[in-house]
């Protein structure tokens, strides 16, 4: 499954996922990338609500949401039109690139993007993100971790056996592509909700 589908298919209720679920990494997103005049990038599904904390946390910087079709844009200017996110642009390209100069971003944040894609495109992917990041620039990464107790590979085997929920996300670990592009790690969690294992870490270029 390509991700741009994913991404449709869970659109309907992800914001409910992340209130429910993941409100609070994205909480400390905006705590720990103290934002102040940002130029920041955000890639997740078009209806995270996450993308309205980040926006509305920097207000007197730049913030781009990366969509990968013109669907996804689109159901992003409705949800940013809904939410008032007057400060948002959007950002339709094919999945993957980042339509940036080099070294134009201070933070990108990815939520709930690794664990929708295949290890095979990490490098890629991480490739692009630190082109496009500043020197010292902050890597921020919200994504289903690996799980190391029962319950969480209970939600493991949930996601694998109904389909229709999950629309493919799967537990990941990206740490070793990390490393190999040279990105400095400042923090790494899991954290729980319900038992499901929530990875989320910061990385400096």
């Amino acid at each position: 499954m390509q991700i741009e589908e994913s991404y449709l298919a869970v659109s309907r209720f992800f914001d409910l996922w992340v209130r429910l679920m993941e409100m609070h990494t994205r909480i400390m997103e905006v705590q720990d990338s103290r934002i102040k005049n940002l130029r920041m990038l955000i890639i997740s599904p078009p209806t995270d609500r996450g993308i309205k904390v980040l926006t509305q946390a920097n207000p007197q910087g730049q913030s781009h949401l990366l969509c990968f079709s013109e669907a996804l844009g689109e159901i992003a200017t409705e949800y940013s039109t809904r939410h008032h996110l007057e400060g948002l642009k959007i950002c339709v390209t094919p999945f993957f690139s980042i339509p940036f100069d080099k070294d134009y971003f201070d933070a990108i944040f990815t939520n709930c993007f690794f664990d929708f894609c295949q290890p095979g495109y990490f490098n890629d992917i991480l490739k692009e993100i630190k082109r496009t990041l500043k020197s010292k620039g902050l890597f921020f990464s919200v994504y289903m971790a690996v799980p190391t107790d029962l319950i969480g590979r209970m939600w493991v085997h949930l996601f694998d056996r109904f389909n229709a929920l999950s629309q493919g996300c799967h537990p990941v670990d990206i740490l070793p592509f990390l490393s190999k592009w040279g990105f400095q790690l400042k923090k790494d969690l899991i954290i729980r909700r319900l038992g499901f294992p929530v990875k989320y870490l910061i990385a400096e270029k």
